[in-house]
């Protein structure tokens, strides 16, 4: 658990000083870059492909995992399957509880803003959408479920990962969101599934 302590604290080091460079010299060419293809079939695809991340479509699916995990361990006690859906689902809904706080704590504005009122930075409390863009709900949704899935079925991991990493970078071309956003989403989804791996103990190989 030390170990697992010690490398979250050099992650979170890293990352921040990564999105630290970002904000200051990344971010805003990205986004820009990235407005110069809006009404293009790469922002209609970078849309349509950040929904499998949609926060309805995730909410749905760990609400019927907890259930049908919970079920099967009551009826069975906690077996290997069960034990790694409702792993993978409790992963998932610690990484947007973090992820929540974070973005009504932090307050970032959208990159919408910036194009039609030169608005950029962080506003503390601001509590709209237009200003949750820090971290990316959608990046640390995939992230978290995604690292969960990989640790448990380690022969999905590869695939798995690339989806996240594919989702992540979709939400930057579809101007939600900015790259340090996604940095510090993914951060937040990687860090909850392998505290909660280290905490749970889902039985599959690691």
């Amino acid at each position: 658990m030390r170990t697992i302590l010690i490398r979250t604290l050099w992650a979170v080091l890293a990352t921040a000083l990564l999105v630290a460079v970002c904000y200051l010299f990344v971010d805003r060419a990205v986004s820009e870059a990235a407005f110069t293809l809006r009404d293009t079939i790469w922002h209609r695809g970078a849309n349509a492909l950040s929904q499998a991340a949609n926060s309805v479509f995730f909410s749905f699916w760990v609400a019927a995992g907890l259930v049908l995990g919970g079920a099967d361990a009551l009826r069975n006690g906690l077996t290997p399957r069960s034990r790694a859906v409702l792993f993978v689902c409790l992963s998932t809904v610690c990484a947007m509880a973090v992820g929540e706080s974070l973005k009504e704590l932090c307050g970032r504005a959208r990159p919408p803003l910036l194009f039609t009122k030169g608005v950029y930075g962080f506003f503390p409390f601001a509590g709209d959408y237009m200003h949750a863009s820090f971290p990316s709900g959608h990046t640390l949704r995939i992230f978290s479920s995604m690292t969960a899935l990989g640790l448990v079925l380690p022969r999905l991991r590869v695939p798995a990962l690339a989806l996240a990493v594919v989702v992540g970078a979709s939400r930057v071309l579809a101007l939600k969101h900015y790259p340090s956003d996604v940095l510090a989403g993914a951060l937040v989804g990687i860090v909850a599934a392998i505290w909660c791996h280290a905490l749970f103990r889902p039985g599959q190989p690691r």
